[in-house]
């Protein structure tokens, strides 16, 4: 049985393979999404996508059985239209939550991820510093948040228009 599906991303390789051409699209999550076609047309598209975001659209089907895991099968994913910029289609009444969300881009998790490293490193710098005095503690949390951003505009200080807000 197979369905159709769609993922939001932008195409971050292009492998040429007995006839197959497979592009992989990074949409945010832990692993990207592979699709496969022979499709000339579809190649076409695929590859005038190239780095921007796209609304990529596939059938998924069951294929061999998977020998590392008993019981599941490996998905074939073959795609069958792409439409630059990210036009969507509504998602169906049906749908769970889940797939209504914004997808994340490439660099929006690395980007948390120092933020909270950042954050965490600059609060040990005043760790022991916070006592019962509210007025005092609301002037050493802000003393922290400065540092922080400061840390930040360090770590980003070769990009030339840093994600700072």
């Amino acid at each position: 049985m197979s369905e159709t599906k769609q993922v939001t991303g932008i195409c971050t390789a292009v492998t040429e393979r007995n006839g197959w051409t497979e592009f992989e699209i990074d949409h945010g999550g832990q692993y990207t999404t592979k699709l496969s076609t022979k499709l000339q047309p579809l190649i076409e598209l695929g590859r005038a996508a190239g780095s921007e975001l796209a609304v990529w659209t596939y059938k998924q089907s069951d294929g061999n059985p998977n020998v590392h895991k008993p019981g599941t099968f490996h998905q074939n994913r073959y795609l069958e239209k792409v439409e630059v910029g990210g036009t969507a289609e509504q998602p169906a009444a049906n749908a769970s939550p889940t797939t209504a969300h914004k997808p994340l881009i490439a660099g929006d998790k690395d980007r948390a991820i120092t933020r909270m490293a950042v954050l965490r490193t600059t609060a040990g710098l005043y760790q022991g510093s916070l006592g019962d005095n509210d007025v005092d503690n609301d002037v050493i949390v802000l003393k922290i948040m400065e540092t922080a951003r400061r840390f930040e505009v360090w770590v980003y200080r070769d990009i030339d228009e840093p994600p700072l807000d």
